[in-house]
């Protein structure tokens, strides 16, 4: 079984299954007491814009598509690097007692406080200096991610797969359609549904045939004559910018290559300006015009991928397919790979994988002002997270079994950390499309097609929750005006430019570096969102333990990996990562401490809170609530 990969997938998909109708309902009925007759801040915010009832299909579309983005698929490819079997014991176990119970809770907590995101919370729970310390850490943590994800995308647009670029544009227009077609001129969801995935199908089909290498734009007229002529000869010079300076290299024309590279470069600048550009539209548009509608179409499109690389797992067992075999060591503990330790650097690469802070602005953010019914949180909240980790276990057999042994051996993507972990998010990305492909390829779907359909998967997840992250952002910016009293400034359009602003800051080229630090403020922020989630059942009297060990833990690894992180930066004079590092260090410590002095003036304040009474007075123990701190 060791080396089995379709029978640890399967056991891990089971566990999974289990803790949904076990652990999941338990902490819906018993810890959160969710009540399917108490009005969501959908319904009585309803505004048209960001308020807007939805229904559960829909709505988990956007949740799952809008918390998966890039982070259980970069994190576990790097984190193989230390063997699959703690990758896979992390991604199962966190995701069931930290993860979905981090989602459930801050869903829960935001439900309860009418729509206002996790930080603004803090304001009640804590007090007004935990709030402005919160939302400031949540500007830097999403700034910092969306960098990141901005950076993977260009990458992949113009190094690896020219051929996402139509259908993940293309897109845009289908979901903007559907969104008219059903909100405005009444059509209904199943028709709309039907028509916006044959139309999504065929943008995927047409990129598939017509990439776009836009890096030669850039290029001199030299080198694209040469590279017209190297492809009129058949040659593969239409997947990216690496693989068409190899072959312009091969024949000989070096200084060919050294332009393309540097057009390259240029055009991957030009298209983080663009993501840019789009964050921001995407973040001032209607909820329902565009960022509902493509969250909703582009859940489906992740639905098939995982079928399909389920469905190849599948038939690489039955067929005895070396796809099946894991070539990867179960645990691997070699200083000669030079990777950082396995402990705590594993816990906080994984991300969202198992658990992510990120996850909570989503919750509190969007999702919480298009919930129909408080119950309809399980599903959401809960089922979403163990999707993720479904998601998460098929990457990392991708990358152990999929990709072959090759990988694994001298001179392979894994042979050390300076092939995955310092090769750029763009190489780590690849390998999992590739790994992928060799698994769709087991269903009768060929390599190439295979590819550029994972790879305009990935991009789409990237796109969703760059879309969303930014609106998320827009908000948090806006609570930040708010709470040092500049109203005029708190609007959405000058909000926007701040949050695209602070993206753009950090979208640059930082390889590993920037993934991990991603990771360890991301988990930070989840141990500080279980902090305001147990301080919520504090003091409502109800059971903590179940958030108050995963905050520890969570709290706990982030630190350490702070820690070396900073000496890190240090030594490597990478000021920006190593300031940013420190200032969002000393305001996390300042938050505990707010944190802890809540906590210690004790349970009073609520008048009623008792364990057994009844979930429909829980709108009086917000009331009271909201004059603790």
């Amino acid at each position: 079984m060791a080396t089995n990969a379709v029978l640890i997938s399967l056991c891990s998909f089971a566990v999974l299954i289990l803790a949904y109708f076990t652990y999941g309902r338990f902490l819906a009925r018993r810890i959160f007491r969710l009540d399917p007759n108490r009005p969501t801040p959908a319904h009585t915010k309803q505004d048209g814009v960001d308020y807007v009832p939805t229904k559960i299909p829909v709505l988990f579309g956007h949740h799952f598509a809008s918390i998966a983005g890039l982070g259980p698929i970069l994190g576990p490819a790097i984190a193989v690097i230390w063997g699959w079997g703690p990758a896979v014991l992390w991604v199962v176990c966190g995701c069931i007692f930290m993860g979905a119970v981090h989602d459930l809770g801050a869903l829960t907590v935001s439900l309860r406080y009418q729509g206002r995101s996790i930080g603004d919370v803090c304001s009640d729970l804590i007090g007004h200096r935990a709030r402005f310390l919160f939302l400031l850490i949540i500007f830097f943590l999403m700034s910092l991610a969306m960098g990141a994800f901005v950076n993977a995308i260009s990458a992949l647009f113009v190094k690896f797969h020219p051929g996402a670029i139509i259908p993940s544009f293309g897109l845009m227009l289908v979901a903007m359609c559907i969104g008219i077609a059903v909100y405005r001129l009444r059509v209904g969801l199943g028709p709309a549904t039907v028509v916006g995935l044959i139309a999504f199908g065929g943008l995927i089909y047409w990129g598939v045939q017509q990439p776009l290498p836009t890096y030669q734009w850039f290029a001199s007229d030299v080198t694209q004559q040469l590279l017209t002529e190297s492809r009129n000869a058949g040659a593969d010079v239409d997947h990216g910018s690496i693989a068409a300076a190899q072959v312009l290299q091969e024949s000989g024309h070096e200084s060919a290559a050294a332009d393309l590279t540097a057009a390259a470069t240029t055009a991957s600048r030009t298209w983080i300006y663009v993501l840019l550009g789009y964050g921001f539209i995407a973040s001032v548009l209607p909820v329902w015009l565009l960022l509902q509608p493509r969250d909703y179409i582009n859940s489906f499109q992740l639905y098939l991928a995982l079928a399909l690389l389920v469905a190849g797992l599948l038939v690489a067992a039955a067929t005895g397919s070396d796809f099946n075999v894991i070539d990867a060591a179960m645990i691997r503990d070699d200083p000669q790979m030079g990777a950082p330790p396995m402990v705590p650097f594993l816990f906080v690469t994984i991300a969202c994988g198992a658990v992510s802070g990120f996850h909570s602005l989503v919750s509190s953010g969007t999702t919480v002002r298009q919930l129909d019914r408080e119950t309809d949180a399980l599903p959401i909240g809960f089922g979403a997270m163990l999707t993720e980790g479904a998601l998460a276990i098929l990457v990392i057999m991708a990358c152990v079994a999929g990709l072959g042994s090759q990988a694994w051996e001298a001179g392979g993507a894994y042979a050390s950390w300076g092939g995955i972990g310092k090769g750029g998010l763009g190489v780590q990305l690849d390998a999992v499309i590739h790994g992928g492909a060799n698994f769709l390829s087991e269903v009768g779907v060929s390599e190439r097609f295979g590819q550029a359909f994972l790879a305009v998967t990935i991009v789409a997840f990237a796109m969703t929750t760059l879309d969303s992250a930014t609106r998320l952002l827009r908000f948090n910016v806006e609570e930040i005006f708010r709470s040092i009293k500049l109203e005029p400034l708190a609007n959405r359009y000058f909000a926007s430019l701040i949050a695209v602003g602070g993206i753009a800051l950090f979208a640059q080229p930082q390889g590993a570096a920037l993934w991990v630090l991603f990771g360890t403020t991301n988990q930070l922020l989840a141990g500080l969102t279980l902090l305001t989630v147990s301080l919520f059942l504090f003091k409502l009297r109800r059971p903590i333990i179940y958030t108050l060990i995963p905050m520890g833990m969570m709290l706990v690894m982030t630190a350490w990996a702070m820690a070396i992180q900073l000496k890190g930066f240090y030594k490597d004079e990478q000021w920006l990562l190593f300031g940013v590092s420190v200032v969002v260090v000393l305001m996390t410590t300042w938050l505990v401490i707010e944190a802890i002095l809540s906590f210690c003036r004790g349970r009073g304040g609520l008048s009623i809170a008792h364990d057994d009474e009844d979930p429909h007075d829980d709108q009086s123990e917000v009331v009271s609530a909201t004059h603790l701190g």
